[in-house]
């Protein structure tokens, strides 16, 4: 009988061909020196589900170091999971170095150790690049940006305002004064210089949990609201326009949260892409509006769940992602928080909620491949 090849692949791309690679490297083992496989002979057909299979790290509640970053692309590589979406600065720090405003990592990163530098972020982009992974960068805006105030105090709305759970969804409070042609500016300049060093095709501006009263109460807001003739929708959907065209002028599609979609009246271009979080039961109203989304809720999704909460108008209570959130986690937590939890995700982002059988995936199949994870 004419002997078979171990494995035959036909490949339509160069990005293909890695995956099968991925694949073929996972179905050996070790024992001492030797190396042995248990299921040749093998024939796979094999394709991705879903084209985008994301994990989100969040990189300003708790800095990681350069080092945790790349190891954690290694593991998206082997899972095939292919969007990095870095959620590099917040309220909370600015650890990202930009070339026009240096000062915003200079004064609000957690330490001058903890930044990222313009080199670090073209290694780590050409590294994840290497392994079929794709950086999308996240600044959020107009809200989450208590942090510029630490350097451009005239830029931020109710800056560390107290209770602040009236004036965020968590601390410190302080958003963007959206209305202020220099705040446009300022956040369409900063855009256009963190975007020279992205390759991808997609940025996220965010747009999430904007809070009313932050700018209600707001007296330099409410004058340039007033000055302007405009409702706060009205100046958001300005701000919006005018700082996705920096991001459109760069050839990138903007990426948004939910609440750009179904909270507020802006104006966002066709091929904006939408991150469902609060449901999974808001994702058809999204898809309805005619926009491209992302199934990321926190319903299914939010893998740093678990442990113990802390934000909330209760100190002592938890939060609604008990018990516990990416925020509480550190380079000490990082691998056993995502792993192997984050490779049982990315198996059905590759090949759906069933399998080979039809029938849907389980538990006790997967355990052995899950296991190789941890």
């Amino acid at each position: 009988m004419e002997q078979q090849p171990l494995l035959q692949q036909i490949i339509q791309w160069v990005l293909g061909l890695f995956r099968g690679l991925t694949t073929f490297s996972q179905l050996f083992y070790t024992a001492g020196p030797t190396v042995y496989t248990y299921n040749a002979p093998i024939a796979i057909k094999d394709k991705a589900a879903f084209p985008h299979r994301g994990l989100l790290l969040d990189t300003a509640r708790n800095y990681y170091p350069k080092a945790d970053v790349l190891r954690t692309i290694d593991a998206m590589s082997w899972t095939k999971l292919n969007v990095l979406h870095w959620h590099i600065v917040d309220s909370q720090s600015f650890p990202l170095e930009v070339a026009r405003y240096p000062e915003l990592a200079k004064t609000g990163a957690y330490d001058p150790s903890s930044i990222y530098k313009i080199s670090d972020i073209k290694e780590i982009v050409k590294y994840a690049g290497e392994r079929g992974v794709d950086i999308l960068l996240e600044i959020d805006t107009p809200g989450h940006t208590a942090v510029v105030s630490k350097s451009h105090p005239e830029f931020i709305a109710c800056n560390e305002k107290v209770p602040w759970t009236k004036y965020a969804n968590e601390p410190p409070a302080g958003q963007l004064r959206l209305a202020s042609k220099d705040v446009i500016t300022f956040t369409s300049q900063l855009f256009a210089s963190v975007l020279e060093n992205l390759p991808g095709k997609y940025f996220s501006t965010g747009g999430d949990e904007i809070n009313a009263n932050c700018y209600t109460e707001d007296p330099e807001t409410q004058a340039q609201l007033k000055a302007n003739g405009q409702t706060l929708d009205q100046a958001l959907d300005v701000f919006t326009k005018e700082t996705h065209a920096v991001v459109t002028k760069a050839g990138k599609s903007p990426v948004v949260w939910e609440e750009m979609v179904l909270n507020h009246n802006v104006t966002l271009s066709p091929d904006t892409v939408v991150m469902v979080w609060v449901s999974s039961g808001n994702a058809a109203a999204v898809a309805k509006k005619g926009f491209k989304l992302v199934q990321t809720p926190s319903d299914y999704f939010y893998l740093d769940c678990g442990g113990g909460g802390w934000v909330g108008a209760n100190p002592n209570g938890n939060s609604w992602c008990d018990p516990y959130k990416t925020e509480q986690s550190d380079p000490n937590t990082l691998d056993e928080k995502l792993w192997p939890r984050a490779a049982a995700a990315a198996e059905v982002f590759w090949t759906g909620a069933n399998g080979p059988d039809g029938k849907p995936r389980n538990g006790t199949e997967a355990f052995q491949r899950i296991h190789d994870l941890r």
